[in-house]
């Protein structure tokens, strides 16, 4: 071989330097929506006693699942002297290198979430997926669907978010009191049937 003749290959080649030097930047950006999405925990817990005087915030933030769930009483168990959630409704990302404030799957998301690593938990996941797609809330609100998350969304912010972030924090807010709102009354139906 003498030549390289694939203009992409050529172009990343003649511009190497320069692509990973902006690609390293990558991780600081990371580390900023890290710490956004943690500064979002108290705002959440405000819009807790909100919601519910017995809601409970149940807040892991230095996990790679960090996540900030607003919880029910009998939304929780104990473990180990702890109470735990087996359901919560809130925020949740994926904190690598790669977390993103506007690329799904990267960027955070916010939902209902099912642990179902606990006994019956996977079970308790699909009877609320089918009580949320048999009443047509999954679709009214375009959410998806996934074992851990019977209802959600990614949360993109758009716009100029890096120059003021308290547009994107509201509306992080506000997805779990909607959450909260449409959900609630469900996963309790669904708990006492």
């Amino acid at each position: 071989m003498n030549r390289i003749d694939d203009p992409r290959a050529v172009f990343y080649l003649r511009h190497q330097a320069l692509i990973e030097e902006w690609a390293a930047l990558g991780s600081s950006a990371a580390q900023l929506a890290h710490s956004f999405l943690c500064s979002c925990a108290e705002e959440i817990a405000g819009l807790a006693s909100e919601l519910s005087p017995d809601a409970h915030v149940h807040k892991h933030l230095e996990e790679d699942w960090p996540k900030v769930l607003v919880c029910s009483p009998e939304w929780l168990e104990s473990s180990e002297d702890e109470l735990v959630p087996k359901i919560g409704i809130g925020l949740e990302w994926n904190w690598t290198n790669r977390l993103s404030f506007t690329t799904s799957p990267g960027c955070a998301y916010t939902g209902v979430w099912v642990d179902t690593d606990r006994d019956g938990g996977k079970e308790l996941s699909k009877k609320l997926r089918a009580a949320f797609v048999e009443a047509g809330v999954t679709k009214t609100h375009k959410l998806a669907t996934s074992t851990w998350w019977p209802a959600y969304r990614y949360e993109v912010a758009t716009g100029e978010y890096w120059n003021d972030l308290a547009p994107y924090r509201a509306q992080i807010v506000q997805s779990v009191r909607l959450f909260w709102s449409v959900f609630e009354p469900r996963i309790r139906k669904v708990l006492a049937g």
